[in-house]
């Protein structure tokens, strides 16, 4: 047991009246950390009154980041993993509270609260979403959204919220080029009159990449339309398309990165290619003291075609055609109305998606060999509350109901397996939480939630020695429990800290030995994360987090073991200065320890080594113009965020990560 219950509890009791006396201080002018107001519960609410762990990445923050992606933004941030396979992006997970492998299926992802989380294990696709499109970022860690969001929020959730246009019309240009043959423009419209804003962008993306084989190129497009037709309501149309064309350069063994060297590939051909479009309209209807209704209609499809001619070494399919097509319906209702007399505020919805997924497998003669058909209609029924049961003591609870159907139709194109079959999985989520606010901008709290998720359409996939379709794979079940203080000690100076256990039954892995994904017997993850913020000056802004994340196997063959590729400790440093009023400097750290490699449940092998990255940024703003410099891997430091090993073999792979690089770009607004 990492800590018990009642030193929990003990420690964030001590905590809180120490920071309820003024102590420390730096000064009273205010430098920009204001109440911040986040919509985790698909509402608008104060971080402060939120039972939940959550940071908030905002504008400024985004502008003077050396990030090229939304993942480069996360990966510094409290208790966020991050493991960029390629070091171009296009295939990425964000871990929240431990999930190593399955990190992507665990994690929702939204943009706009629309969900972009695939039904198959590819997880949320980061590189649709363009950095310059994104307003901020809010991240809430746990299992706390699982009542409103459903499957994928054990976790947590990521919503990412895109710019919309505002005041009189403008645009914007950027450019930007640097190392690895980095080259991006973008240009952007915005703008409002009377009862219309509008929001336009396009852009460009392309790079050789750190290794041999890790080319990056995408177009991309987005539109933001909102219509006012009176104070009460409105309507929107928001749409998206994206292209790119990608390397595959696999993994490199010890030996191979000795003869051959760290940007070297084994797969020179393998590459791939994505299109995805969609487009989501809502409305959004106020009834004075009734509350108001939204209503979301989304339809995405997303069309993959993989080359793996070489990886495949002469036997498999290597040539693939995936397609996605998904639609949502997302009504909800808010009120906000008193309850004898105190605040309440209470939500309830539907959330509709239908998934249509098929693969299509080709050898290498382009000839069909496997088709796979998985459609899945999911069904959610959610009810939250919010009441302040006294002046400075908020309590909140909800509950979930989802059911998943899945239709299965698998052939094989020889004739030799034919599979046509249905399940219909459900499972409950829930939370309950009390907030005490011992001061205007402090908070204690504490939060108990259940949560699920359902397997992924190709989890359900076996692939080797036999095909078909394994259907007896079980959902995932968690209950976690969370305590947490958020304490300001005054506009300029805040902390926070969470402690958290979460138990799980039938945590859904791959099986290395079997090539097939299965169920573990139980699961636990439990932790501690702390965040801090301080404005040491008007032009000097100080921040650093750590995360203890341990995640353990219970019971089983691997009672006891550690669940790969989870760091039991990582943490960031910042700082940010401002000078000469046009000039800003920041500077960045990231720390991420040892882990099991992938496949390594027995805990057999030695561990991936642990790093530490710096970056660095300079930004020069004069008028409407912004130019910027920056360093990333500033130490040079050589390091892999993901690998994995042959656990019979002992053999051990990685995706080396890329080295120091160089980026410089300008923009301009007229």
């Amino acid at each position: 047991m990492l800590l018990s219950y009642r030193s929990i509890a003990l420690t964030l009791l001590i905590t809180a009246s120490f920071f309820s006396f003024p102590g420390m201080t730096f000064g009273q002018e205010d430098i920009g950390l204001d109440r911040i107001v986040v919509t985790p519960y698909r509402y608008e609410d104060e971080a402060v009154k939120t039972p939940a762990a959550i940071t908030i990445i905002n504008q400024a923050m985004i502008k003077t980041s050396n990030a090229q992606s939304v993942p480069d933004l996360l990966r510094s941030q409290t208790g966020i993993v991050i493991r960029d396979w390629y070091g171009n992006g296009t295939k990425v997970s964000a871990d929240i509270r431990g999930f190593g492998e399955q990190a992507p299926m665990n994690t929702a992802v939204l943009v706009d609260g629309r969900r972009i989380n695939e039904v198959d294990i590819s997880g949320a696709d980061w590189t649709q979403i363009p950095l310059n499109q994104v307003e901020k970022i809010e991240v809430l860690r746990g299992s706390s959204g699982s009542v409103l969001y459903g499957d994928n929020a054990s976790g947590g959730v990521i919503n990412i919220i895109t710019k919309k246009g505002t005041g009189s019309p403008a645009w914007n240009a950027e450019a930007q080029a640097g190392s690895y043959d980095l080259n991006k423009q973008m240009l952007n419209v915005s703008g409002s009159q009377e009862a219309l804003s509008y929001y336009a962008s396009a852009s460009r993306d392309s790079t050789h990449g750190y290794r041999e084989n890790s080319h990056y190129k995408a177009q991309d497009f987005s539109s933001r339309l909102n219509y006012d037709i009176d104070p009460e309501f409105s309507l929107r149309l928001h749409n998206g398309v994206h292209y790119s064309d990608y390397g595959l350069p696999g993994e490199l063994s010890d030996a191979e990165l000795l003869a051959l060297g760290r940007k070297a590939s084994k797969y020179g051909d393998d590459h791939a290619k994505d299109h995805d479009w969609y487009i989501n309209t809502g409305a959004t209807k106020i009834f004075a003291d009734l509350g108001k209704i939204d209503l979301d209609l989304s339809y995405r499809r997303r069309e993959v075609d993989s080359f793996w001619r070489v990886f495949y070494g002469g036997w498999g399919n290597p040539i693939k055609h995936d397609r996605i097509d998904t639609i949502g319906f997302t009504p909800k209702y808010v009120l906000g109305k008193p309850v004898a007399g105190r605040p309440n505020t209470l939500i309830a919805g539907i959330d509709l998606y239908r998934a249509d997924y098929s693969s299509d497998a080709y050898d290498y003669s382009d000839v069909a060999q496997e088709f796979t058909r998985i459609d899945k209609l999911s069904k959610g029924y959610y009810i939250q509350d919010e009441i302040a049961v006294m002046d400075r003591l908020l309590a909140s609870g909800g509950w979930r109901y989802e059911k998943a159907e899945y239709r299965f139709d698998y052939h094989n194109a020889p004739g030799t397996d034919i599979l046509d079959s249905d399940i219909s999985p459900a499972k409950k989520a829930y939370n309950a939480g009390l907030v005490w606010r011992y001061t205007d901008d402090s908070s204690v709290f504490g939060n108990v939630a259940r949560s699920f998720r359902f397997p992924a359409t190709d989890e359900y996939s076996l692939t080797w020695p036999s095909h078909g379709i394994d259907t007896t794979l079980k959902p995932q079940e968690a209950r976690d429990y969370e305590i947490g203080v958020k304490h300001r000690f005054n506009p300029r100076v805040k902390i926070d800290m969470t402690l958290f256990r979460m138990n799980i039954e039938n945590e859904l892995y791959y099986d290395y030995a079997s090539y097939s994904n299965k169920n573990y017997d139980k699961t636990r993850h439990e932790g501690l994360e702390a965040g801090f913020e301080a404005g040491l000056s008007k032009s000097l802004t100080l921040t650093a987090n750590y995360a203890y994340t341990r995640g353990l196997f219970r019971g089983g063959v691997y009672d006891k073991k550690t669940i790969p590729m989870v760091p039991r400790n990582k943490g960031g440093i910042g700082l940010r200065w401002t000078f000469a009023r046009a000039f800003t400097v920041n500077l960045t750290g990231n720390y991420v320890g040892e882990r099991f490699f992938i496949n390594d449940q027995a805990n057999a092998l030695s561990r991936l080594n642990g790093f530490f990255t710096a970056d660095m940024n300079l930004s020069y703003v004069y008028k409407n113009l912004t130019a910027t410099f920056g360093i990333n891997n500033v130490l040079n430091k050589k390091y892999a965020e993901y690998a994995t090993c042959n656990p019979t073999s002992g053999k051990k792979v990685y995706y080396p990560s890329p080295e120091r690089s160089f980026v410089a770009g300008i923009s301009c607004k007229f």
